[in-house]
C-alpha cells in the first residue's frame, strides 16, 4: 500500500506540473520573450501565435546579418563564396533569398522540433501517467523533463556549439581561393551554427526519450498488449518523429543538391541521411517491443500463478478444477501467441515514405542529369 500511495502522489505532482506549464524549452522561453517585446511595442495584449512570431524573428534576424555585412563592406566575400559554390556570379537579391532560406530553415526546424516535443508532454500528461505503473518510470520521466526543459543547459551547449562548429566552418571558408572572411562573416556563420543547436539539442532529447522509453513499465490491455490503445499513440507519435528526420533530410539533400554544393558524393550525403531515419525507427521500435513483452509476460506470470495455485491443490479428480486450469491454459497460449512489437503495415509505410523522401530530393536536385540520360528526339 505504501508503494502505490507514493505512486499516485508522484503521478498526481508530475501531472499537475504538466497541466500549468512549470516545464519550458529554451525555444518556449525565447519564443515567450520575444511574444512579451512585440506585445510591448505593439501594445497588443493578446499573446501572439507562434507562427507570427517566427514570421518575424526570420527577417528580424536575417536583417541583423545583412546590415553587419554591409557596414563591414563584406558582400565582396559573400559573392565570392556563393559563387564558388554556385558556378557563377549572383546578384545582391539570390544572395538574400538564399540566406533567408538558411535563417527559416534553422529557425523553422528549432521552432518545430519544440511543437513535437510539447506534443510528448501533452501525450504523457494526458494518456501515459497514468497508465504508469512503477516510481522507477516517473523518476526516469521527470528527469527526460528536466533535461529537455533546461534551457541553461540548451542555452550554453547552443552557444559552445555554435562557436565550435562556428569557427570550423569559418576556418574551412578561410581556405577557400580569394576568400578572406571578415567579422561581419563571421558573425553570421556563428550565428547559424547557434541556430542549428538549438534544434540538434531537442533531437538529442528526443532520441535520449527513445532509448529509455523501453525501461518504462506501462499498463497495457492484458490479454494484447500489442493492441492498447497507448500503444498505437505512441507508436503514431515517435513514426512522426521518424517521418520528421526524413522531411528535415529531404530539405537539405534538396539544398545541396540545387546549390550544386557536395553533389559529387549525392549518394554518400543520401546514406548519411538514411542512417539517423533508420536508427530511430530501430529505436523506437525495440523500446516499444520492450514495453509489450514486459506488459505480455506479466499477465502471464499472473496467469502461471493461478495454474500452479491449483495444481497445488492436488485436486485433479474434481472436474471444476480441471476446467479452470484448462481455461488458464488456452488464456495463456492465447495472450503468448500475441505479438510482440507494434510494427503493422501503416507503420512500414511511413517508414519506407521517410526513405524515399530524401532520394526523391536527390533526384530533383538532379533533374537535369536525369534528363540528359533519356533518348533524344532526332
Amino acid at each position: 500500500m505504501p508503494t502505490d500511495t507514493t505512486l499516485i502522489e508522484k503521478r498526481e505532482e508530475l501531472k499537475r506540473r504538466l497541466t500549468v506549464g512549470e516545464y519550458k524549452t529554451l525555444v518556449d522561453v525565447l519564443l515567450a520573450r520575444t511574444d512579451r517585446l512585440l506585445r510591448n511595442i505593439t501594445r497588443r495584449s493578446k499573446p501572439l501565435p507562434i507562427w507570427l512570431i517566427t514570421i518575424i524573428v526570420i527577417p528580424a534576424l536575417a536583417l541583423i546579418s545583412f546590415a553587419a555585412i554591409y557596414v563591414a563592406g563584406d558582400w565582396a566575400t559573400i559573392r565570392n563564396i556563393f559563387e564558388l559554390s554556385l558556378g557563377s556570379r549572383p546578384g545582391v537579391l539570390p544572395i538574400i533569398l538564399l540566406m533567408t532560406s538558411g535563417f527559416i530553415l534553422l529557425i523553422a526546424s528549432a521552432v518545430v522540433i519544440n511543437r513535437y516535443v510539447g506534443r510528448i508532454i501533452v501525450l504523457w500528461r494526458d494518456e501515459v501517467l497514468v497508465a504508469t505503473e512503477s516510481v522507477a518510470s516517473l523518476d526516469g520521466f521527470e528527469d527526460w523533463l528536466k533535461m529537455a526543459c533546461n534551457w541553461r543547459l540548451h542555452l550554453l551547449v547552443s552557444i559552445i556549439g555554435g562557436l565550435l562548429s562556428g569557427s570550423y566552418f569559418v576556418a574551412l571558408i578561410d581556405t577557400l581561393p580569394g576568400i578572406i572572411v571578415d567579422y561581419s562573416s563571421m558573425f553570421t556563420v556563428i550565428i547559424a551554427n547557434l541556430l542549428g543547436w538549438l534544434f540538434v539539442y531537442l533531437f538529442l532529447v528526443v532520441v535520449l526519450l527513445s532509448a529509455r522509453l523501453r525501461r518504462y513499465d506501462l499498463k497495457l490491455f492484458a490479454a494484447d498488449p500489442s493492441s492498447s490503445e497507448l500503444v498505437y499513440h505512441l507508436s503514431g507519435e515517435l513514426g512522426f518523429f521518424v517521418y520528421y528526420v526524413g522531411v528535415y533530410a529531404a530539405i537539405l539533400t534538396l539544398a545541396f543538391a540545387l546549390s550544386g554544393f557536395l553533389q559529387s558524393i549525392d549518394t554518400l550525403l543520401l546514406l548519411l541521411y538514411w542512417l539517423p531515419i533508420v536508427a530511430m525507427f530501430i529505436l523506437n521500435q525495440t523500446s516499444l517491443s520492450s514495453i509489450i513483452r514486459r506488459a505480455k509476460w506479466k499477465t502471464l506470470n499472473e496467469i502461471q500463478a493461478k495454474v500452479e495455485k491449483l495444481q497445488e491443490m492436488e485436486n485433479f479428480a474434481d472436474k471444476e478444477t480441471m476446467d479452470a486450469i484448462k481455461r488458464l491454459m488456452d488464456y495463456h497460449d492465447r495472450v503468448k501467441a500475441t505479438r510482440n512489437s507494434a510494427l503493422d503495415f501503416n507503420t512500414v509505410l511511413s517508414f519506407i515514405n521517410s526513405l524515399l523522401l530524401p532520394l526523391l530530393a536527390i533526384l530533383l536536385g538532379n533533374l537535369d542529369r536525369l534528363m540528359a540520360l533519356l533518348p533524344q528526339r532526332p
